[in-house]
């Protein structure tokens, strides 16, 4: 799956923390210069082809110095990566016949002799860096092993297999099964002689794409099957062991549609309900590293506090507040924060802050409106659990400014806050729309809006763009930003732009041939499924169709080969879902423009297909 902002093409970006002061030409002002580069371990292991990201900051710089040797000295690459906001980032890609060895990254300041050297290593194309067996799939290497070993696919699959269920739950989040069949990771690190001293596991799929683990986060902490997740039950849970997947099936529970698409695959159970491991869920792995690093530890969170009245960030000596005062915790993207109110120490069945990723609008500040301590930890992949840290508010009763009315709607729980707020839209002119319902429901959450307050015009045709808005709306994208010409006839002021950029970043638009989007052209209806396919997949509905599948979802209509060919699997995919659905009298009528009534319907039904707690 690939993460939003999304995702399983995610770059490998260097990530290292170091502080440096220099002093010099280069600067923006004569004050001491702080250089942060981002970068992982030394441990970290690229092959030749590979893309090489770097990105830091940097205080009173300009500009930056950024220098790539080889092991013997010779340049790989170089630039002076201007520094906007103090922000810097620059990148590479290996060549495919780039040598093995240590590579060394010089920073310094434009001008400026070297600050600080980084290390990392290039392995032979099969990944590991030696030897390994002939059509070898999967090496596991590093110094907590005692032999470096290698396996075909089928020393793979004549050794015993194991059959099992995971529960999973996706950073959106959206819960999910994957049925899979494969080697127990124990069975192959037992293989390699995994060493006592051991701590650290990376997994590195054929992609690029990379997860550390410490080996007690992953194999001694024991981890579950929630057979009940979908009713939020732990009622039923079994103990499950990572496997190594030859065969799988994603959002599936059975083992007759299983394939070995994307295989070898890293599985593993949750040790909690709510817990978010789906992204962790390596495919096409390559290598498995094993180190006798020992793991470092998050940071703690911190808390901003955000003032009732004005709605800005304020500071509280001594932890006073305002009643109604909302504290928002913070942390670093990559982990998940969990906390208390009742004074109890947070673990992994306590309520997580973040709980989205890829929909900031979940993740609600808490509401503060007595005395209250809220307790939180850091807890995320390849490091320890950060210390816990312990937040005092007192409120001070004097008025916040809020009324009566506002307070009991703030204390109302979200689901009947959402009924009062339906029942106040007034859109005339719905009453008699089949999509009535999904239209309020979704106005009610704020994720459509009417052409006036009054009205809504369910039968009106919608343009590309504004469809583009709707979903990344739904899906609670941050807006992003048009890289140069990428769409010839989209302006980076249009109101529409920032919307484009996110749903494009996420492989939801592609536009036309030319660099063309066609913001203003009526979208549709093969176009809107087209999109609500793509944005299923950027939310982890990974889903493939085989040809006689295809053809079974496409053969209810009596129009199917109107469907254009570029169109037939997203609209097959989403036929499927219960997504879109045909029309009176049989026809799908692809080349049909869709109006606004059908925007709201397919969108609710879209966010019930991805079980995003929007839809709830």
């Amino acid at each position: 799956m690939k993460t939003l902002r999304i995702g399983k093409y995610l770059l490998c970006v260097l990530t290292v923390l170091s502080m440096l002061l220099l002093s010099g030409a280069g600067y923006a002002d004569d004050g001491d210069v702080k250089v942060n580069l981002a970068s992982h371990s030394s441990h970290h292991v690229y092959g030749p082809g590979d893309r090489v990201e770097m990105e830091g900051t940097a205080q009173n710089l300009t500009e930056v110095s950024i220098t790539v040797q080889d092991e013997q000295g010779g340049l790989v690459y170089s630039c002076q990566p201007q520094v906007e906001n103090g922000v810097f980032a620059a990148g590479f890609t290996l060549s495919p016949a780039a040598a093995e060895g240590k590579y060394t990254i010089i920073v310094g300041g434009a001008g400026q002799p070297e600050l600080k050297r980084y290390k990392f290593s290039v392995a032979s194309a099969d990944g590991s860096g030696g030897q390994t067996t002939a059509g070898a799939i999967l090496t596991i290497n590093g110094d907590g092993v005692e032999k470096e070993i290698s396996f075909t696919r089928a020393e793979l699959e004549a050794m015993s297999q194991e059959r099992e269920i995971f529960s999973v739950v996706s950073d959106w989040p959206s819960n999910l099964f994957v049925a899979a069949e494969g080697v127990l990771l124990r069975t192959l690190l037992e293989k390699a002689e995994m060493k006592p001293e051991a701590q650290m596991i990376t997994f590195r799929g054929s992609d690029g794409y990379r997860i550390d683990f410490t080996v007690d986060e992953l194999l001694n902490e024991r981890r579950y099957y929630f057979p009940n997740l979908m009713k939020s039950s732990a009622v039923g849970k079994k103990a499950v062991q990572p496997v190594i997947a030859l065969q799988r099936v994603e959002d599936d529970d059975d083992f007759a549609k299983m394939s070995d698409r994307d295989t070898p695959v890293l599985c593993f159970g949750q040790r909690a309900l709510t817990e978010q491991i789906l992204c962790e869920y390596v495919k096409r792995l390559k290598t498995i590293t094993v180190t006798t690093d020992s793991p470092a530890r998050w940071e703690q969170p911190s808390a901003k506090i955000i003032d009732p009245d004005t709605r800005q960030e304020v500071a509280a000596p001594g932890g006073k507040i305002k009643k109604g005062s909302e504290i928002i915790l913070d942390g670093d993207p990559k982990v998940k924060i969990y906390y208390t109110t009742d004074g109890g120490t947070p673990g992994l069945e306590s309520k997580i802050y973040n709980v989205s990723f890829h929909v900031p609008t979940l993740n609600k500040p808490i509401a503060v409106e007595k005395d209250t301590i809220i307790k939180a930890k850091t807890v995320g992949w390849g490091k320890r659990d950060s210390e816990v840290v312990t937040f005092t508010f007192t409120v001070d009763d004097s008025p916040s400014g809020q009324s009566a009315a506002e307070q009991a709607v703030e204390d109302r729980p979200a689901g009947q806050e959402a009924a009062v707020a339906e029942k106040g839209l007034a859109f005339s002119d719905i009453q008699d729309s089949w999509a009535r319902e999904d239209i309020e429901f979704m106005a009610a959450r704020k994720l459509i809006y009417g052409k006036s307050e009054t009205t809504y015009e369910p039968g009106s045709d919608i343009t590309r763009a504004e469809f583009a808005a709707l979903l990344v709306r739904a899906l609670g994208l941050p807006e992003g930003v048009l890289q140069e010409g990428q769409f010839q006839d989209v302006a980076g002021t249009a109101w529409y732009a920032g919307s484009v950029a996110a749903a494009t970043y996420e492989g939801i638009l592609t536009g036309y041939d030319g660099g063309f989007f066609k913001p203003d052209a009526f979208i549709t209806r093969e176009e809107m499924a087209a999109m609500i396919a793509r944005a299923a997949r950027a939310a982890g509905k990974e889903d493939a169709l085989s040809g006689g599948e295809l053809e079974r979802q496409l053969a209810q209509f009596k129009d199917r080969q109107l469907i254009s060919p570029w169109a037939e699997e997203d609209v097959a995919l989403a036929v499927r879902a219960g997504i879109i659905k045909g029309l009176p009298g049989g026809d799908f009528s692809p080349q049909t423009n869709a109006d606004r009534a059908q925007s709201a319907a397919i969108l609710k039904r879209f966010l019930n297909y991805i079980n995003s707690p929007a839809a709830q």
